[in-house]
């Protein structure tokens, strides 16, 4: 089964922490649910969780991208790769291009 959740751009703008927040907050309810993808439409984020058999220990992060000319994107993520931040989404409001990564604890 899977689950949708929808974050309006603004709420990412006004506090992109505490969205990433509720987003986590979706994988450690009682349902045990992972993060499986996220497309942008209509001012707003959708993010598709589904159901896994094991509670997922991973964190969901939400951040502008500092530069999107082709080298220093590619840079940018690979230092956030080797951080632990996994790469999940990238969508854009109004002029900056935004990231959803996956954040292991591990």
């Amino acid at each position: 089964m899977i689950k949708i959740v929808r974050v309006p751009f603004d709420d990412i703008l006004f506090d992109p922490e505490e969205a990433g927040e509720m987003l986590t907050a979706c994988q450690r309810r009682q349902r045990k649910m992972r993060l499986a993808g996220a497309a942008a439409a209509d001012r707003a984020l959708a993010v598709l969780f589904e159901d896994t058999a094991v509670r997922s220990d991973t964190e969901i992060v939400l951040a502008p991208l500092k530069n999107t000319a082709s080298d220093e994107l590619t840079a940018e993520i690979s230092e956030r790769y080797e951080h632990g931040f996994t790469l999940r989404c990238s969508f854009r409001i109004r002029d900056k291009v935004w990231a959803l990564f996956e954040l292991s604890r591990d």
